[in-house]
């Protein structure tokens, strides 16, 4: 998707955007990767699906709600620039409410939360910072906070800065705009919450690459099998998308 400004999205090209968002899910939720890593962290941290309050931002078409709503989450909350969900995953939020995430406070009370996502969110954001902050206020204490970036230290990430001096998430062509490097995570989301853990997404077609990628699957296999400290270095190195799973201090 190209970068809209909110302003275009809302109103100039809101059809624009319309049509793609409505049909859009972040690559770590289509990859089912996104579901995964929320039910390890949810059920280490929390026991009652039903219950819990979860807020998802930037829902788009609602694909993660979908996914844990078959999993038994029961109490979901959704905040988006516009409404693009669609009309069968709309009764899955117990309630959805619009708000330009960059600069708008979530119109929810003070620790309302017990988790809140952000799937390929806060990268295309103009100002993420504010997002940051207010989903601080809205979680509850201990509450968890998980969110995507592109991973920007893989080797293949840095294989094509090496080439084309600009990281291949950031170029002209799409919409992320705000780079979470390990400086920017330190200055700013890291003076609001502790670091619980970084999960990083491999795309799966990175083994789907001729007889290369038949190895690096093999290798990979194994390494889950034998390994956990291995798997997580090859993770590290061939990851498309950083998970930070957070916890508000």
């Amino acid at each position: 998707m190209k970068y809209l400004t909110a302003e275009e999205i809302k109103e100039l090209k809101k059809d624009e955007g319309r049509e793609i968002l409505e049909n859009c899910a972040g690559k770590s939720v289509r990859d089912l990767f996104a579901i995964k890593v929320f039910n390890k962290y949810f059920d280490e941290f929390f026991k009652d699906r039903g219950v819990t309050k979860i807020l998802d931002l930037g829902p788009a078409s609602g694909a993660f709600a979908s996914q844990i709503s078959q999993e038994g989450y029961k109490t979901i909350y959704g905040a988006d620039i516009d409404n693009y969900l669609k009309p069968e995953n709309k009764p899955l939020f117990k309630e959805f409410k619009t708000a330009d995430l960059s600069w708008d406070k979530l119109p929810w009370a003070d620790g309302f939360f017990q988790v809140v996502t952000a799937w390929c969110v806060l990268p295309h954001l103009e100002n993420p910072f504010n997002c940051l902050r207010e989903v601080h206020r809205v979680l509850d204490k201990n509450g968890l906070f998980i969110f995507t970036a592109p991973h920007l230290t893989s080797k293949p990430s840095m294989d094509y800065f090496a080439d084309h001096k600009d990281f291949g998430s950031y170029r002209g062509a799409n919409n992320h705009l705000v780079l979470f490097t390990k400086g920017v995570l330190e200055k700013s989301v890291l003076k609001y919450f502790d670091l619980v853990e970084i999960e990083y997404h491999v795309r799966p077609k990175i083994f789907r690459k001729g007889a290369r990628g038949k190895i690096y699957e093999l290798i990979y296999k194994l390494a889950g099998r034998l390994s956990p400290k291995f798997r997580k270095t090859l993770e590290r190195r061939w990851g498309y998308n950083a998970v930070f799973v957070l916890k508000k201090k």
